[in-house]
């Protein structure tokens, strides 16, 4: 009797097509990043490491840098304007919010910073982040201000987000609940913050923002070789 033609199984092997190579890029750019803050932002009013001009940093007062908002809603702005902090991407209200809750949130612009109380690994006291989104609102449990500088805003959003630079702010300007840190306006307006030149924020909001690119890039590109991947894993093995 003759014998059934055995499955034929293609030499090609898979292992590392995408997992190793391109997630070893993936992590050694976040390390990049990583040291390239590290080494590029202040840290307990010590200057930065490394510096790109020799223009001075300044020492300013939380309070001569930012202004509290107490900018409401008017109701004008609608719904796929909501904006989540925590991610810095466009959010949604919930369902059962009426025309008059939805009064109840800030304005949140581009250019303006917020406070988000919630404790974690890297953000002891809570963080503070820049909006480069768009002009939104967001949920009134949020601390809103309005920046009263020039800032670079790709600077701005690396510096106020670091723990290295506001940890020891946060640290003094705050106080702890169950889960939660609540800001304290008034010992977070005495705080000081050194702020690098103009001209020097635009070449490291340059820097910072390369390195950006070149992560969402590679994780673009990972995504892709893993469609690949599984696409050819269906057609090949059947």
């Amino acid at each position: 009797m003759d014998k059934k033609p055995e499955k034929l199984v293609p030499e090609v092997r898979f292992k590392g097509f995408t997992d190793d190579w391109e997630q070893r890029k993936l992590e050694q750019l976040n390390l990049l990043q990583k040291y390239v803050k590290e080494k590029t932002l202040p840290s307990q009013k010590k200057l930065p490491k490394l510096r790109f001009l020799n223009t001075p940093y300044n020492t300013y007062k939380f309070s001569e840098l930012f202004k509290k908002s107490t900018k409401k809603n008017d109701g004008q702005i609608l719904q796929n304007h909501v904006i989540s902090v925590a991610n810095m991407r466009w959010g949604k209200l919930p369902k059962s919010s009426s025309e008059a809750y939805m009064k109840t949130y800030f304005i949140f612009n581009e250019g303006d910073i917020a406070y988000e109380g919630n404790r974690s690994k890297n953000y002891s006291f809570g963080r503070f982040v820049a909006n480069d989104l768009g002009n939104g609102i967001v949920s009134h449990v949020f601390s809103v201000f309005n920046s009263k500088s020039n800032f670079n805003l790709e600077f701005l959003k690396n510096y106020i987000n670091s723990e290295q630079v506001m940890r020891d702010p946060l640290r003094m300007s705050t106080s702890r609940t169950t889960m939660m840190t609540n800001l304290v306006l008034k010992d977070i307006a005495k705080q000081t913050l050194m702020i690098p030149s103009k001209d020097e924020q635009d070449l490291l909001g340059s820097l910072y923002k390369i390195i950006q690119s070149l992560i969402e890039l590679n994780v673009k590109k990972k995504q892709e070789l893993i469609h690949l991947k599984n696409y050819l894993l269906q057609k090949l093995f059947v």
